[in-house]
């Protein structure tokens, strides 16, 4: 199969099977059979919201480049329109109005990834060079931008797609945290094997994998002047260099993943020796081979204490991203219903 913007897919890729310009990737594996399952999970009418405060961690200590949101007053004739009242341009009026703005990096706290979030080098149309492409074949930017004049946010692949779509359908949880608590440990194939089977867990075509690992409750819990060193290597991460473990999300139909931590996967800084790839390659596998978006620092400790006392794990998920055409990521405030 070809598409205008390639003639090679990756191996291991879904490029094409939902359309040549199809930017919504395994999101579509999600439809009006899938959401009306997801509903027949409810049964108690009672909601978790997964969000993090978009102020946590309280150090930007994960990721220099994101910073945690500034909210300030919006400005009115040079002064706070914050409690603002409206009798002082309005006469008789007793109105008291107030408006805000922000900073925000999209990503810093509870997010989605955009499927522009991570491309590759890849010789899409043979040609014996390799560009820079997203899932389909998309590219993100054209040519890099240079300066903050030359920027003009994703061209393809921004969260616009899945925000239209719609994200709700059945989420699924899995509780690393359970068996791993607080350590490091890289979750690969038969890890993952042994947590479904031991707890029952059933995966349909669809499911919205939600990896609990009690990374976002750690985080929550580290005030402003704590050390947030520990971060870096607490709690479990999916291993990502487990081939057999990427296959498994290819086979097992899952539309997405969301993780309570940093990156889903643990963060290369390097490559082993003599190596060339991916520093991430569950991200370069979701994003750019299967267009699966991927959500991070998602709170799920509440939900998966409910989920365990009741013996269960399936529930209705409801977690569009913010409709931000240009967007390669966007906050979220995810809503479980049990």
């Amino acid at each position: 199969m070809t598409s205008k913007r390639w003639v090679r897919r990756p191996p291991g890729s879904n490029w094409g099977d939902f359309g040549p310009d199809d930017q919504l990737g395994r999101l579509n594996l999600i439809g009006p059979a899938q959401r009306l399952a997801a509903m027949r999970e409810v049964t108690e009418g009672i909601t978790f919201s997964l969000s993090l405060p978009l102020d946590v961690p309280r150090q930007p200590a994960l990721n220099p480049r994101r910073q945690p949101p500034r909210l300030q007053p919006a400005m009115h004739h040079g002064a706070p329109y914050f409690s603002y009242a409206l009798g002082q341009i309005v006469p008789g009026a007793t109105d008291v109005v107030s408006d805000d703005s922000v900073t925000l990096f999209p990503q810093y706290s509870t997010q989605w990834d955009a499927l522009a979030h991570v491309c590759q080098q890849f010789d899409a149309d043979g040609d014996g060079v390799a560009e820079a492409v997203g899932y389909n074949g998309f590219s993100v930017a054209g040519d890099a931008p240079q300066t903050l004049a030359d920027y003009r946010g994703a061209q393809a692949l921004s969260v616009a797609s899945a925000a239209a779509h719609g994200v709700q359908g059945r989420g699924v949880l899995i509780d690393a945290h359970r068996r791993f608590g607080q350590v490091r440990h890289a979750v690969g194939y038969d890890d993952l094997m042994r947590l479904l089977e031991d707890d029952g867990v059933e995966i349909r075509s669809g499911d919205i994998l939600c990896l609990h690992t009690g990374f976002a409750r750690l985080a929550a819990s580290l005030a402003t002047t704590d050390d947030h060193a520990l971060l870096r290597t607490s709690c479990a991460v999916l291993d990502g260099t487990d081939a057999r473990l990427l296959q498994w999300i290819t086979d097992s139909g899952i539309a997405a993943i969301a993780a309570d931590n940093y990156a889903v996967e643990e963060r290369r800084q390097a490559l082993p020796p003599g190596a060339q790839g991916a520093l991430l390659p569950l991200h370069e596998h979701c994003l750019f081979k299967l267009g699966l978006p991927l959500g991070e620092m998602w709170h799920l400790s509440e939900l998966a204490e409910w989920l365990a006392r009741h013996g269960r794990h399936a529930f209705l998920l409801t977690a569009p991203p913010l409709h931000l055409p240009g967007a390669v990521g966007s906050p979220a405030n995810p809503i479980a219903t049990v």
